[in-house]
């Protein structure tokens, strides 16, 4: 059995992070004036944060690949399988439920079930605004024992994968955008392929990447230009300049890939170092599907309670304020639950 690979909670620490600051800052972004002075600034956080997902897959794709790259069976696709129906896919499907009804709830409708309409919605993680991504993952999960075979079979090596997700992607944005699109494309696996090829690829070969982790002050700096040129060319969008198509998509692929390949390599350095903070971020790493299948509920429950105009003047303490709310409340409620018989079903593992 294959050790476990410590500096992933921090990448997922920060990934998590950028989750929520996403969501808190999906309203201000809106409703706060273009022209006003803090527009901007809601415009930077929510944009630059959207690494959040693609850095999601690619640790997901480096997981899978280093775990099973070198010992894949038949009775190992079986026990795969297993444990993604009873820790991804049955958390699922009950966070799903619990939306569902909570949503009703929250608007003030009488509380029903619909089991037909509630497949529907389950189908393409409809009934939470957030759950778009298990759809994602449960894809990749259900395709990987098929990768995994040819992959073994053609003897492919680490940057096979890297330009099979670049192929795979490149022939489904050019159908989407070209020849059909397709119907909620950003929920397809396709649409992820790069990040999660690139993922599979340092998986299959994490103990050569991990060797060149010092490499993370020039990944960093590239991290931060290419998000800020992408961040640069959404800014000139809301004067009118477009740019050739392609180039967000590739910019925004780039972006993500080398946040999660710089947030690897800084999990390193920052495990190397024992802290009472290291083992706080690594303690949210750990927490983060958890608080990520909660804090939806928690951060719409705070809004009905606390919900001023932007014109308020307590409107930015009060999204500061919110950040830390839906950062507590969540890990606060993963944790005190998280030891109780059967969490799992909640929580997975």
């Amino acid at each position: 059995m294959k050790k476990n690979i410590v500096e992933l909670n921090v990448v997922k620490a920060v990934a998590i992070l950028a989750v929520l600051l996403i969501h808190v800052s999906a309203d201000p972004r809106v409703n706060v004036p273009w022209g006003s002075a803090s527009a901007p600034f809601y415009m930077v956080a929510n944009q630059l944060s959207m690494f959040a997902v693609p850095v999601f897959i690619l640790v997901n794709g480096l997981v899978l690949f280093y775990r099973y790259h070198d010992d894949w069976s038949f009775p190992q696709a079986v026990q795969f399988y297993k444990k993604r129906l009873k820790f991804i896919v049955m958390p699922y499907v009950i966070w799903s439920a619990i939306y569902y009804l909570y949503r009703q709830v929250l608007g003030h409708q009488p509380v029903r079930f619909d089991f037909r309409d509630f497949v529907d919605q389950l189908w393409w993680g409809e009934t939470g605004y957030h759950l778009y991504f298990m759809v994602i993952i449960i894809q990749f999960y259900l395709v990987f024992p098929l990768l995994m075979a040819v992959v073994r079979k053609l003897r492919m090596k680490p940057y096979h994968l890297v330009l099979l997700g670049v192929l795979v992607q490149g022939v489904f944005y050019s159908i989407h955008h070209y020849v059909e699109p397709f119907e909620r494309s950003a929920k397809l696996l396709p649409n992820y392929a790069i990040v999660f090829g690139v993922g599979a690829a340092i998986g299959m070969s994490y103990a050569t990447f991990a060797e060149k982790f010092r490499q993370v002050w020039w990944t960093f700096g590239l991290t931060i230009f290419v998000g800020f040129t992408y961040l640069l060319m959404l800014l000139a969008n809301q004067d009118g300049t477009r740019y050739w198509p392609p180039a967000y998509v590739i910019l925004y692929n780039l972006y993500a890939v080398l946040a999660g390949i710089s947030l690897i390599w800084i999990g390193k350095i920052v495990t190397e170092r024992s802290s009472r903070i290291v083992q706080w971020v690594l303690a949210l790493g750990a927490a983060s599907f958890g608080i990520y299948l909660v804090h939806p509920a928690v951060l719409s429950t705070w809004k009905t309670l606390f919900n001023p105009a932007p014109q308020h003047m307590y409107y930015h303490p009060y999204i500061a304020v919110t950040m830390l709310v839906v950062i507590a409340v969540p890990w606060l409620i993963v944790y005190l639950t998280k030891k109780i018989k059967f969490s799992w079903l909640l929580w997975g593992r």
